[in-house]
């Protein structure tokens, strides 16, 4: 009986791992396509992309002034390296936060996003830009249904993307 038990634990816990891992890469697949959009000022197609209760907080109207400032003030995204990243499951859905130092042509900005994962769909529920190179002035209304992105990297738990735990 104890058997069963601890093999359907792990059964779950590596079906878990799995998801997180899809999850994660549909995240970052996600941050690519941002960035590009970003390159190519297509404010519009960034905000299409976001979800519902993004578009709830925060107007198209508001969000374009943000990203007009990142475009104008930071320029074309020369380089984007992952810091962090985390994976939680909770009554929204998947998210994950996603942290990283980005470089810009016009210098560095940290960079957290936040995807509420749907299948292999990644939707932008929250980001948060921050450069003492070019200070952007315009914030995202904070979203107080997602938990602040993580500065410790990694999964919660201690997982990584060195093998996990």
């Amino acid at each position: 009986m104890m058997r069963k038990t601890i093999l359907a634990a792990a059964a779950a816990l590596s079906l878990a791992g799995c998801s997180a891992g899809a999850d994660k890469t549909a995240a970052e697949a996600a941050v690519t396509q941002f960035h590009q959009m970003l390159d190519g000022a297509r404010y519009s197609d960034i905000y299409a992309a976001t979800a519902p209760d993004f578009r709830q907080a925060t107007s198209e109207q508001q969000f374009t002034a943000l990203l007009q400032q990142v475009h104008e003030r930071l320029g074309a995204v020369r380089n984007a390296s992952r810091t962090g990243w985390q994976v939680n499951y909770n009554t929204s859905g998947h998210m994950v936060t996603l942290n990283y130092t980005t470089q810009f042509a016009s210098g560095q900005a940290r960079e957290d996003f936040v995807y509420r994962v749907t299948g292999a769909t990644a939707n932008l529920v929250n980001y948060r830009v921050n450069s003492d190179a070019a200070p952007v002035t315009a914030t995202q209304p904070a979203d107080q249904t997602v938990p602040p992105p993580s500065d410790e990297g990694g999964k919660p738990g201690g997982e990584d993307d060195t093998g996990g735990k």
